[in-house]
């Protein structure tokens, strides 16, 4: 059984500061942990993880610097979570935070546009934050109008920006920070592109990207190309299936240590049998393929359905009833399709071998009635579904070897998480010969160790500890895990907690965050 601990220190938020408190009720037993008042849970709290120098909390107020800017207020704390320092800084009131970046002792924090205007070009800042003084060197720039970033990046001084336009005209938008210069190209200037996957290489300064070329209205390509920062074509590789029965759905890409890049990524039977749960954007298996030399080599396909581990995935039923129709037709199971959708975490290396978590959801929604009268005044009983979020039932774990064969798979239940944002959920953390796979959901953690196809521990959920003995746990959303530094770990998310014992405040929405640390 493995044990996990949890740390914290805890805080109340005033209006505009976030303030420590040491034990106020005098509980003895009082579980270290952070607590922000919320008035609701569409606040803007964030908690962003650097490593073993801290972590950031910071968020957007109510507080008017200048008819067109607000204050956003940052709290840095150090890795045993004591408050290091609090700053606000005045930002437009139409921005809004998208990514970040950590460097060295430096936090690199971006907040685009959200505003309705879009015609005009559009405000970008990027923040520089040096983490342990609590310097702020803030750049304000523009992007092209109707362009949203899909990609971020920071190296050394520069800023690199994957930007997919409305047009269909995919660009890359490079802000020098020391003069705040910007200058971009556009990744192709005639055939409409989207970004798929994209990477600024340490090393060389060169530009990596997959993008989905627009030909014809029914017709798409796939490219992996690579550009100097002028934006010159270095080296460019048609990704393709081979034959036509297959379309990609997702991309990822990492050096595979041979000078070579690996792709892996999902895709879809075309025009082929289907699970009667199909989604619009259902995949069907994940594929991986290997571009050398100016080439694509080693294209293999993997069927969700053929993996060992599709049982945790798909229920004993559903699988059963595809086996059967399969025989009825005389087909290979691989010629189906459970249609799943799915979300690619980043690829993960391990002794040479690389990791890739592959979550599965589905889109959940509920029907609402509601009478309303004909023209004579009869009624009638109409309805419409409302979309609840994004339902995760389990994620993925398959292994590649450098040449992209398929080495062994495995398999993570997820239970009861429902989210607003189809952002990755499980989070991986390789332990010796082990790896952790870790997610939150309703106040608690669940947890699995495998090794390799092998599961070491069974899943478990450990209950993440509220501020008093006596809270019961009303609701929780907005919830996550984010891995932190060695084995530790920080859980956050809005809490609606009930106390009766308390003679005030019995009922609190606050927004937490927990230190926890992981150990077999």
């Amino acid at each position: 059984m493995r044990n996990l601990t949890i740390f914290a220190l805890y805080l109340i938020f005033f209006p505009v500061v976030l303030e420590a408190q040491q034990n106020s009720e005098g509980k003895e037993n009082e579980t270290a942990r952070i607590e922000i008042a919320a008035r609701s849970d569409q606040e803007s709290y964030r908690a962003i993880p650097c490593g073993s120098s801290g972590a950031m909390i910071f968020f957007k107020s109510v507080e008017i610097a200048d008819p067109q800017h607000v204050k956003w207020y940052f709290s840095w704390y150090d890795k045993d979570l004591k408050q290091v320092w609090v700053k606000s800084l005045p930002l437009l009131s139409d921005l809004d935070y998208r990514y970040n970046r950590i460097s060295a002792d430096t936090l690199y924090l971006a907040f685009i546009y959200k505003g309705k205007q879009k015609s005009e070009d559009q405000p970008l800042e990027i923040i520089r934050i040096a983490i342990r003084s609590g310097n702020f060197i803030p750049n304000l720039s523009k992007v092209p109008a109707n362009t949203e970033p899909v990609f971020f990046q920071v190296l050394q001084r520069n800023v690199y920006l994957a930007l997919n336009q409305k047009n269909g005209q995919a660009a890359v938008e490079i802000l020098d920070l020391s003069s705040n210069h910007a200058k971009g190209f556009l990744i192709d200037q005639q055939i409409p592109s989207i970004f798929q996957w994209f990477r600024a290489d340490s090393v060389t300064s060169e530009l990596k990207i997959i993008v989905t070329k627009m030909i014809t209205k029914k017709e798409t390509e796939h490219w992996y190309e690579v550009f100097d920062t002028t934006g010159k074509v270095r080296s460019a590789i048609k990704i393709t299936t081979i034959n036509e029965d297959r379309d990609f759905t997702g991309f990822k890409a990492v050096s595979n240590g041979k000078g070579e890049e690996m792709v892996i990524g999902t895709y879809r039977l075309k025009g082929g049998s289907s699970s009667k749960n199909k989604e619009p954007d259902g995949s069907t298996g994940v594929f991986t393929s290997i571009l050398s030399s100016g080439s694509q080599k080693n294209l293999n396909f993997n069927n969700f359905l053929e993996m060992k581990s599709i049982n945790s995935l798909l229920s004993a039923k559903d699988f059963l009833d595809l086996k059967k129709k399969a025989l009825k037709k005389s087909k290979n199971i691989g010629e189906y399709s459970v249609d799943f959708s799915v979300l690619l975490d980043e690829p993960i290396e391990k002794d040479g071998h690389f990791i890739q978590v592959t979550e599965v959801y589905n889109h959940q929604y509920h029907v609402e009635n509601f009478t309303d009268f004909d023209f004579y005044g009869r009624p009638f009983t109409n309805s419409y579904s409302v979309f609840d979020g994004y339902r995760f039932t389990g994620a993925l774990i398959t292994a590649y070897s450098s040449d992209g064969q398929l080495l062994w798979d495995n398999a993570l239940e997820i239970r009861d998480l429902l989210s607003p944002d189809l952002n990755p959920k499980v989070v991986s953390r390789c332990l010796g010969d082990n790896i952790l796979l870790a997610y939150s959901t309703g106040g608690k953690i669940g947890s699995k160790i495998i090794r390799n196809a092998e599961v070491v521990g069974n899943l478990e959920f450990s209950k993440v500890e509220s501020k008093y003995p006596d809270d019961k746990l009303v609701t929780e959303t907005r919830s996550g895990l984010l891995a932190w530094y060695d084995q530790f770990f920080l859980c956050f998310g809005f809490q609606e907690i009930k106390n009766v014992d308390l003679e005030s405040n019995n009922k609190r929405l606050v927004f937490y965050l927990t230190k926890v640390k992981f150990e077999e």
